[in-house]
């Protein structure tokens, strides 16, 4: 009698175990909604109201997907994850007035501490700053994570960036189909170790002061994007001294400076510059001899030196 009450209450405590390990359990994918509750499992039917409040019911490598319009917050990213706003019957909205990052990206927990890929997909990110001076913040700050890629993202009204790449490490950047809007830089990239890979697709960069920006150990590729009326000193793209910039099939119009060669290198192929104050300044770029200046105050000085096969 004795061992057959010890082996049932042995069983209960199993049986409480399991429970309470399911109860804790990270789920793959987690779900907010703007009528959602934090205090919720993030399920499809049970949904969170903040992206900071699912990602810790979400698990490592897992993704948190937005049922319909809201404005669900900022978040810290410390493990491998993606973050989708949808495109089905909303999307999904983040402010960061008030002195704070959309996004900051640090990969510090997991067992994907050094290979980690971090998604930010379908997201509108606005500062709420309507003259940005540079002494604000950014809407995705990223620091610590082997990828980031952004993907169809509105970044607008910062007084930093959209994007600022300040990492520590090498780390590799990718920045598809998004609008940088009313920014003070659209996109920094630098790093203090390694290096600092940037690839850049169909994005506009408009009205800001300053567009690309690098700063040390950066090598960026830019193809099929927009720069228009950039005001700033540093220019729509600018290489600084150990960083590389290689633009292809783009448009720069009406900007202060379009490329500004800081010390470092700019590639040029198949470009249009029209109507800047100064296309090319600081040096000279290397050129494919396909670019088309046009209506320019300056063109600047090109290289040919890039083979053509």
């Amino acid at each position: 009698m004795k061992n057959s009450l010890i082996v049932k209450l042995a069983i209960a405590c199993g049986c409480l175990v399991a429970c309470a390990a399911t109860l804790n359990a990270q789920a793959t994918r987690t779900w907010v909604s703007g009528v959602g509750d934090d205090a919720n499992p993030c399920s499809r039917t049970a949904r969170c109201k903040t992206f900071a409040g699912a990602i810790s019911k979400t698990a490592e490598g897992g993704e948190i997907d937005a049922l319909d319009p809201g404005g669900y917050g900022t978040l810290t990213i410390t493990k491998a994850i993606t973050v989708d706003g949808g495109t089905g019957s909303g999307w999904a909205s983040v402010l960061n007035a008030g002195g704070v990052n959309g996004f900051i990206v640090n990969i510090t927990t997991g067992t994907h501490v050094n290979d980690a890929v971090v998604i930010l997909r379908n997201i509108s990110i606005n500062g709420a700053s309507q003259s940005p001076s540079g002494a604000g913040v950014s809407a995705i700050r990223y620091i610590k994570a082997a990828q980031l890629i952004v993907e169809n993202c509105v970044l607008e009204d910062q007084g930093t960036g959209g994007i600022t790449e300040a990492l520590a490490s090498s780390g590799v950047l990718s920045v598809d189909d998004c609008y940088f809007d009313n920014v003070n830089t659209g996109l920094l990239a630098t790093t203090s170790s390694g290096i600092a890979s940037v690839h850049v697709d169909h994005c506009r960069f408009n009205a800001l002061n300053n567009g690309i920006n690098t700063t040390t150990n950066a090598f960026i590729t830019v193809r099929d994007c927009n720069f228009a009326q950039t005001t700033g000193a540093n220019g729509a793209i600018r290489a600084n001294t150990s960083s590389q910039i290689n633009v292809v099939n783009s448009m720069f119009s009406r900007n202060n400076i379009g490329a500004n060669i800081a010390g470092g290198v700019i590639r040029l192929s198949n470009n249009d510059f029209y109507d800047n104050t100064a296309a090319i300044s600081g040096g000279t770029a290397e050129s494919a001899n396909n670019n088309r200046f046009r209506n320019n105050t300056a063109d600047g000085n090109t290289s040919n030196v890039i083979v053509v096969k």
